[in-house]
């Protein structure tokens, strides 16, 4: 690899370190097929990923203004980063390990704060962009649910009451 291309796979991964979800896999002792399944996988969520060189990533870091995420480079490096959702990409990485004892999470750069492999479990059980957003929309729709109801209730009850007072009056139900 001559200096230029090294110059353009740094400026590629100091855009892919400025994504909301970035994770590093150690994927020692998986077979090409199990890592071709995984990027089967990993493609059909519009995830990417690819190996870079330590020295290149550490570069790119440097370039790109990420402290303490540069430890993690050591040994062979799958980088996986969505430019969408920083949840989904370790949703799918720690279903896919689950019955394998051998590949493992490194790391993780969630919106721009370095996440252990200790904590991904925890960082897989929060809600994705869409799911907060369907959370956001339904607490703004509630209160205006609650005032059509209301409003909505008002001439019933006048219906109502007027119904009553007419009854009264003439004795005998409708």
């Amino acid at each position: 690899m001559n200096k230029e291309e090294k110059n353009t796979v740094v400026g590629e991964f100091v855009t892919v370190f400025g994504s909301p979800g970035v994770y590093l896999m150690d994927f020692k002792g998986l077979n090409v097929a199990e890592i071709t399944e995984l990027r089967k996988k990993l493609r059909e969520a519009r995830i990417s990923m690819r190996v870079v060189k330590n020295t290149l990533a550490k570069r790119a870091l440097r370039e790109a203004g990420v402290e303490n995420f540069d430890s993690f480079f050591s040994g062979p490096t799958g980088v996986i980063w969505s430019k969408e959702d920083s949840v989904i990409p370790v949703r799918l990485l720690l279903e896919f390990l689950k019955n394998r004892p051998m590949g493992a999470i490194k790391a993780g750069l969630v919106d721009g704060s370095v996440v252990k492999a200790e904590q991904m479990e925890i960082v897989s059980k929060l809600p994705t962009k869409h799911e907060l957003y369907a959370q956001v929309a339904s607490a703004l729709n509630a209160p205006m649910v609650k005032l059509a109801r209301v409003l909505n209730a008002l001439p019933t009850k006048l219906v109502r009451t007027v119904d009553a007072l007419r009854e009264k009056k003439t004795g005998e139900p409708d």
